[in-house]
């Protein structure tokens, strides 16, 4: 597994769930996703799904064509799932993919003191999918587009260069078989590279589609061409988990502080509630009363609150 990257045949690789991280990341940087066989165990699926049911049972229907009709949704998953919180948004492979293409480094100057800021990742969006049969695909599209992101084209990944190309990291954990019969995901492999220059769209013709058992995932960067595959069985609905995590001084696609109750949020260790935005992107972003927010949530932490320098 650990051979040289072009030894390794064209398209997407897979790589188990105990694939060393340096591996994974070298991966993606190549061909912008990876498969991950077994990240999550069947029975959590199961049990996050039965969690989120009802929301996904009583979904309205989407007025577009991002989605398409058969799509049923449950968003805000923090809120609804404690399970899929645990098992996926801080599963600790995906933690370190996004640690290592989303945290932000900056210098300044602050009077005669150079001052280094780090901003960590944090969640961008939490989402299951249950896609019934005759739903079509969707577009081909980049995740980063939420963002505003803008790409020049290059050849292959520049560690320096490109140390803040991405904005946003997606991880889909399939809750059934997937096939390219029920609307696996397209994906064209490399698409991460291209310039947004680019004059001809995306074709469809380049994409390799993600085939999956339960519990395996799907780890893409949000500068990747993808869609949701066409449907077309009789009788299968194709279930599939989303979260993106994007950086911690970028807005949010899905609003935390809303989408999950107050309530609900605290039954959370400090460590989910700081992925979820409770925290502070160094070196100012996010205060409450000029102080970090998870005083706003845990207020019984407020004794060991101070003002400090950003």
């Amino acid at each position: 597994m650990q051979s040289a990257l072009s030894e390794l045949p064209a398209g997407v690789q897979k790589v188990p769930a105990d694939a060393p991280v340096d591996y994974v990341i070298r991966l993606l940087k190549r061909d912008g996703g990876v498969f991950v066989s077994g990240l999550v165990s069947a029975g959590d699926v199961e049990k996050a799904y039965d969690e989120c049911r009802e929301r996904l049972d009583n979904d309205m229907e989407w007025d577009g064509n991002f989605f398409p009709k058969e799509t049923q949704r449950a968003p805000g998953l923090i809120g609804l799932s404690t399970t899929y919180t645990k098992t996926q948004l801080m599963n600790p492979l995906y933690h370190a993919v996004c640690d290592h293409f989303l945290t932000t480094r900056s210098w300044f100057w602050w009077g005669d003191e150079r001052k280094e800021s780090v901003s960590k990742p944090y969640v961008h969006s939490c989402v299951a999918l249950r896609i019934g049969p005759g739903g079509k695909a969707q577009p081909l599209h980049r995740d980063d587009y939420i963002g505003h992101n803008i790409h020049d084209e290059v050849q292959e990944w520049d560690d320096t260069r490109d140390m803040c190309r991405e904005t946003a990291v997606g991880l889909f954990v399939a809750g059934c078989k997937i096939t390219k019969q029920n609307g696996g995901t397209a994906f064209i492999p490399g698409s991460h590279l291209w310039g947004t220059d680019r004059k001809n769209p995306p074709d469809v013709n380049l994409c390799q589609h993600a085939e999956m058992d339960k519990g395996d995932a799907f780890i893409m960067l949000a500068s990747t061409f993808h869609g949701g595959g066409t449907n077309s069985t009789k009788d299968e609905q194709r279930l599939m988990f989303s979260t993106f995590v994007t950086r911690g001084y970028l807005r949010q696609e899905e609003n935390q502080f809303l989408a999950v109750a107050p309530e609900k949020a605290r039954q959370y260790p400090r460590e989910v509630l700081e992925y979820m935005g409770y925290s502070l992107s160094d070196p100012a972003c996010g205060t409450v009363e000029q102080m970090d927010p998870i005083y706003a949530i845990l207020p019984e932490l407020k004794s060991e609150a101070k003002y400090k320098d950003f």
